[in-house]
């Protein structure tokens, strides 16, 4: 006689109950024409998504994007001068003993999560105020970007720089700042922007951690909270609006090539 499984308490837990369940297709639309577009609806018309207690309006939710959207453009800068001073300082590593270091401290920032260094840095910026979370957010999401940049453009800029055009420009008597400025920094360029994509999606996941460590009540916060709690529709907005930004993000960067780099025109052309 085959025996009958049990229901452990786990598998209990794993269950939705018969409301929550009601809540997400009420919520969500589910099994109607366009019902993914129901939360948006929702925030439209000014209501609450989600529970009353944890769920969110269309103004709490633009309040809290621009924020990490503040947060973001502070961390864009710092990783720029993290990428321009991890490129100078590699350069100058693989000229001498301490090459092994120019792969060494990619790895370290590849592989460490943005919520290690959050962590250290919180208690001592937690309750400060002052815009100090803030800006150790910023810091702790631009170092792995800013490594990766740095590495990217300081692979880019020693290939160029050792091309037979460098050699003849500087053969016929051009400075050699003239030389960068002119020919090697715009064939660097699209190294450049190719990056800017991947370094902007790594600069929002980042935050999430960085603004949930610090006690930032911003997007990234509203996001882990959103998923913890299983506000579905809450998720779907947020992850919407994060696929958005990327969207936008990836057309500026498609834009500013049409607008820097003659050989995307030509292959357009």
């Amino acid at each position: 006689m085959a025996m009958l499984p049990l229901t452990t308490e786990s598998d209990a837990k794993r269950q939705v109950s018969p409301e929550l369940a009601a809540s997400y297709k009420r919520d969500l639309g589910i099994g109607e024409p366009f019902g993914f577009l129901r939360p948006w609806e929702k925030l439209l018309r000014g209501e609450r998504l989600g529970t009353s207690a944890q769920g969110i309006t269309g103004d709490e939710l633009a309040r809290k994007l621009s924020g990490s959207v503040g947060v973001g453009l502070m961390a864009l800068p710092l990783a720029l001068a993290w990428a321009l001073g991890f490129a100078l300082v590699r350069t100058q590593w693989r000229k001498g003993r301490w090459a092994a270091l120019g792969d060494i401290v990619p790895a370290l920032a590849f592989g460490t999560p943005v919520f290690i260094p959050a962590l250290l840095f919180a208690p001592a910026v937690v309750e400060r105020g002052h815009m100090l979370p803030e800006l150790t957010a910023a810091l702790v999401t631009s170092i792995w970007p800013g490594i990766f940049l740095g590495t990217l453009v300081g692979d880019s800029l020693e290939t160029e720089l050792s091309r037979d055009y460098v050699r003849t420009a500087l053969g016929k008597g051009l400075a050699p700042s003239t030389v960068l400025r002119r020919h090697v920094l715009p064939n660097v360029l699209p190294a450049l922007l190719d990056a800017v994509g991947p370094v902007a999606t790594t600069l929002l996941a980042g935050s999430f951690a960085a603004e949930r460590v610090l006690g930032l009540p911003y997007f990234g916060q509203l996001y882990v909270l959103a998923v913890l709690n299983k506000q579905v529709a809450v998720v779907v907005v947020a992850t919407t609006t994060f696929a958005s930004l990327l969207v936008v993000v990836s057309l500026g960067v498609e834009v500013l090539r049409h607008v820097v780099d003659p050989r995307s025109r030509e292959a357009r052309a």
